[in-house]
């Protein structure tokens, strides 16, 4: 947190700028799939909270007292895998709406008048300065917890109201771009997918074909268990604690459900595997890794399944395989749906010869070399839009308001 205070800038408390609230209490996994909506975990660590189609539903009864999401509210996700990734948040700025909460984030309903404006909220709390001041709060060890008693004594450095709003239109311009780019990438996405499921169903230069547990698959493929094809090593994965993750600064990759989330100086595996996340929103949603192909020298922790596939398949078909599948009635649980060791290995697997699936790769491999420009444009977007938060979030460059 930097001392030095802009011109026209102040501090102010995080327990100055409104009051806390929960999310849904006392639910159960009956509870959810039908009735009122809600906003997901997910939503508010991806900064999605305003998209009405990504809300779940949950059953709210007459006279049950619930929070309610109103206009201008911080919400903060309570808990994490990683201490970089603690109180990630969103300002809700859906206009006519009143969605419940998940369990695992709580709100800051900012008093009237407010302080900050609330496209302005977005950004801010989303800087690395106030990033920077969050991670010490991180509780925990394997899953790290936010207490909201010790982020009201956190301070934000704003702007004027005038000023604030300058800032938020200029970075919301940039997110538009950001927005755009990723919809071209979506729609290649949408392409790939389709191609994939098309091959799935009729492969290469196939014209003979059988009924399966699966449908219509080409005569000379087989069905197999997803344990036929692969070799699970859940049971070597081994967490790490945060206290002895900071005294780490090693070589190897640490892995997460969701990428790399640390370098250690120690490795478990090595060699080529799929990583597959088993818990959290993440085994349902796009907006995160779901099974991605590592190699060489690592460490994982319990928050991602590991497979190395057998002879029989190519990792690169069975990474696109899984990428493919719908995970919504293979997760077990509602608010942090989970994907156990069992139902991971139950799932049914359509099996090509072995050079049909590096056929079947080089299909889709192209697709994504269409993909790559697109990508490279969104990279740079984004690195734009982070010097700029870090310029004017700070009041290292300040906007002049007409």
């Amino acid at each position: 947190m930097s001392s030095v205070i802009p011109e026209g800038w102040s501090r102010i408390q995080i327990g100055d700028i409104g009051s806390f609230f929960g999310g849904l209490t006392g639910k159960t996994a009956k509870d959810f799939g039908d009735g009122h909506p809600f906003l997901t975990y997910m939503q508010v660590y991806s900064q999605q909270t305003s998209d009405m189609e990504a809300m779940n539903s949950v059953l709210i009864n007459e006279g049950e007292k619930q929070n309610t999401v109103a206009y201008g509210d911080v919400l903060f996700t309570t808990s994490s895998e990683t201490p970089d990734e603690i109180g990630m948040t969103d300002v809700f700025l859906g206009v006519n709406q009143t969605p419940y909460l998940n369990s695992f984030c709580f709100g800051l309903r900012p008093i009237t008048p407010s302080s900050i404006d609330p496209t302005f909220g977005k950004y801010v709390f989303r800087g690395d300065d106030f990033r920077e001041d969050m991670r010490p709060l991180a509780q925990g060890s394997t899953r790290f917890n936010l207490s909201k008693g010790n982020l009201a004594k956190l301070s934000l450095l704003i702007p004027s109201l005038p000023e604030q709003k300058k800032i938020a239109s200029i970075l919301t311009s940039v997110d538009e771009v950001i927005e755009n780019t990723q919809k071209q990438i979506d729609k290649l996405q949408d392409l790939k997918k389709a191609t994939m499921n098309e091959l799935l169903t009729k492969g290469i230069g196939h014209t003979e074909f059988k009924d399966s547990e699966l449908g219509r698959i080409p005569k000379s493929w087989e069905v197999v268990t997803l344990n036929e094809v692969t070799v699970n090593h859940d049971s070597k994965r081994v967490p790490i604690k945060s206290v002895d993750r900071q005294n780490i600064q090693g070589k190897y990759r640490y892995y997460g459900a969701s990428g790399v989330i640390d370098y250690v100086e120690d490795y478990i595996f090595d060699g080529r595997y799929i990583l597959l996340g088993e818990d959290g929103e993440n085994v349902l949603s796009r907006n995160l890794p779901l099974a991605f192909i590592v190699e060489g020298k690592f460490w994982v922790n319990n928050h991602a399944h590991i497979l190395q596939p057998t002879e029989t398949v190519d990792i690169g078909f069975l990474c696109e395989y899984l990428e493919s599948l719908d995970y919504k009635n293979i997760a077990s649980g509602s608010a942090q749906p989970k994907i156990t060791k069992s139902a991971l290995s139950d799932i049914k697997v359509k099996l090509p010869s072995a050079g049909e699936q590096l056929k079947i790769i080089g299909v889709l491999s192209s697709i994504d070399k269409t993909i790559e420009p697109f990508r490279q444009k969104l990279s740079q977007t984004q690195s734009l839009k982070k010097s700029l938060m870090q310029d004017l979030l700070t009041g290292k460059v300040q906007v002049t308001v007409n």
